[in-house]
């Protein structure tokens, strides 16, 4: 499975037609959550973190109310859950408030097991009037593993960059906070992302 983004994903891709069909055209997860959540309890293993941030339109001024982000990632072993499980078992939805703000709490993700991978955190958007469409995996300014070309394109994008520089807060947790700009246009999903559009 890839890792900093959704379209390197092989298997059989999904377009958003067959993403409303195979939901039989009902609303998809996430268009009535709250802007912000919890993903990883206190009872869950691993440092705190708090991810906050705003999405905007395509033309990167305007904040855009309704849209869903959908988040997952590794727990602090590195892995997604039990083996031959698809659906990840730390994951969540929220939907940007009124003023295209979103926030989430959960743990720092491990990379995985013996791979030279980053920690990342998977994100996914839709709602709003805008298609499903990806966003490049959140990643962290210091972790061992990061590649220079990723820092480099993190750069170039200014803002709306996606490697954050977590600080650490009065509580002791972690804290980021990354911006998003929405595409004019969708993505497609691989089979091995479905879940994203699954709410059991």
């Amino acid at each position: 499975m890839a890792i900093l983004s959704a379209a390197s994903l092989v298997g059989f891709f999904l377009t958003n037609d067959a993403i409303a069909h195979h939901e039989g055209e009902k609303e998809l997860p996430g268009h009535d959550a709250p802007s912000s959540i919890v993903i990883a309890p206190d009872s869950e293993p691993g440092q705190r973190l708090i991810v906050t941030g705003r999405v905007y339109a395509p033309d990167g001024k305007t904040p855009v109310a309704g849209v869903t982000l959908y988040v997952y990632h590794t727990d602090v072993e590195g892995s997604y859950g039990p083996a031959r499980t698809r659906t990840p078992r730390l994951r969540g939805w929220l939907r940007t408030d009124a003023n295209g703000c979103y926030e989430y709490r959960t743990i720092r993700p491990s990379p995985y097991p013996g791979r030279d991978i980053p920690a990342h955190i998977h994100v996914f958007m839709w709602g709003a009037g805008f298609e499903p469409q990806w966003t490049e995996s959140l990643l962290f300014s210091d972790d061992p593993f990061l590649p220079n070309k990723d820092i480099d394109q993190s750069r170039d994008l200014g803002r709306f960059g996606f490697i954050c520089s977590p600080r650490r807060i009065a509580d002791g947790a972690l804290k980021c906070n990354v911006d998003y700009r929405l595409k004019t246009k969708g993505d497609r999903f691989s089979d091995e992302v479905h879940h994203a559009f699954e709410a059991s």
